[in-house]
């Protein structure tokens, strides 16, 4: 990690194990992807920008895609460095004073350059994985990517080298003079909810598969 990636605040909040990493990021569905745009003379100056894009992460490596008309990601391949962010709100910390409320939470920060991914076939194992990261075992239920749809993508590689990650969970932290307050204090916790599939209307009647039937996300699923 270098400086930039390390906490200043609440560095006891700090988690170093690339596994925790990398199990928040494959639980990860929206990422948010920051930049300064402009700077290369496309437009009207140099600006910031940040982008709720779907991310998946391949070995020490996150990938991005979308079309390449998209600005954010020609200006991401021409070498401007990202800062990749993931949040994942795990509950609400209902404290005995207003001041004392928090979030449980578990959050990633990349900092890197992203690379384009130009060879076809690892262009399409990335393609693969996106789809897979979102829904697990989608790929074998659909036809595969055609040259086509492989062309008309960006593909952007982000290595995982700069990060920083950090973590709340647990109770609320109350001050001594509050703990007899009536107010109730505890969390409450939040995931991702998920309701019955609704079939597209111009296909057949079909069984859900199981890959959607079964789909879950996060810790409550």
């Amino acid at each position: 990690m270098s400086g930039r990636s390390e906490l200043g605040r609440k560095p006891d909040r700090s988690v170093v194990d690339t596994a925790e990493r990398d199990a928040v990021l494959d639980e990860a569905l929206i990422v948010h992807v920051g930049l300064i745009a402009g700077a290369g003379g496309e437009g009207d100056g140099a600006h910031p920008v940040v982008i709720p894009m779907l991310c998946a992460r391949l070995g020490d490596r996150l990938l991005l895609h979308g079309s390449p008309a998209s600005r954010l990601l020609r200006t991401a391949k021409a070498g401007v460095e990202v800062c990749v962010t993931v949040t994942l709100l795990d509950g609400l910390v209902l404290a005995r004073s207003a001041f004392h409320h928090s979030m449980n939470y578990r959050s990633v920060v990349v900092f890197g350059t992203a690379t384009e991914v130009t060879d076809h076939d690892e262009k399409v194992a990335a393609l693969n994985r996106l789809t897979d990261h979102i829904v697990p075992g989608r790929m074998e239920a659909i036809r595969p990517h055609t040259d086509t749809e492989v062309r008309g993508t960006t593909v952007l590689s982000l290595p995982l080298d700069e990060w920083s990650m950090k973590v709340r969970s647990g109770p609320p932290i109350d001050d001594d003079e509050d703990m007899d307050a009536p107010a109730w204090a505890g969390v409450l916790p939040l995931g991702v909810a998920v309701a019955e599939p609704l079939p597209d209307p111009l296909m057949p009647e079909r069984q859900v598969p199981p890959h959607v039937a079964d789909w879950s996300r996060g810790r409550w699923g």
